[in-house]
């Protein structure tokens, strides 16, 4: 339930984020999130990456990865925490308990908002995610990602995100 009260927080802090309209000079399109969601491509251009220690334990060090699409209603999100203050490029594992990991894509002011995140559903394999990040300078955040699903337990819903790519600016 804690992780939970965290993601929601950290959900609305993300929507908060980018619902503040920017102009077209605080933009780069250069940077992108790319992802197969139920195996069509889209990418988007709303990205952006952090590399900090945990605003709550500086024992901690948090990675971060956000993208929105243009309409401002679908929000994809990756979030890696490690103990210490040195994260360093490599795979990431969700089921390695070594470190957290996690992936959700959350559909917002939908009147029906819905929360994917890995969750393993009743008959099918566990919910699986690999995160690679092949790059970090101080200006930008690179990297890939493979899984199988998220999972909306509420709603009882899954949505395949099984691939995808990161080229995001680092905002910290």
């Amino acid at each position: 339930m804690k992780i939970f009260s965290l993601k929601t927080i950290l959900l609305l802090s993300i929507i908060s984020f980018f619902s503040c309209k920017k102009s077209s000079s605080d933009s780069n399109h250069d940077y992108y999130v790319k992802l197969k969601i139920n195996g069509n491509w889209v990418t988007w251009k709303i990205v952006v990456g952090e590399i900090g220690p945990d605003l709550a334990d500086a024992t901690k060090t948090d990675f971060g990865v956000t993208a929105n699409n243009d309409t401002n209603t679908d929000v994809f999100d990756i979030s890696i925490q490690v103990d210490g203050h040195n994260f360093t490029t490599g795979t990431y594992d969700s089921d390695n308990g070594g470190y957290w990991v996690d992936v959700s894509y959350a559909k917002v002011g939908t009147g029906n908002s819905k929360y994917y995140m890995i969750n393993d559903k009743a008959g099918l394999p566990p919910s699986r995610y690999l995160v690679t990040v092949t790059s970090i300078t101080d200006k930008e955040l690179r990297g890939t990602f493979t899984g199988n699903y998220l999972y909306d337990d509420f709603a009882d819903e899954t949505l395949n995100v099984t691939d995808g790519e990161f080229f995001v600016k680092r905002a910290r």
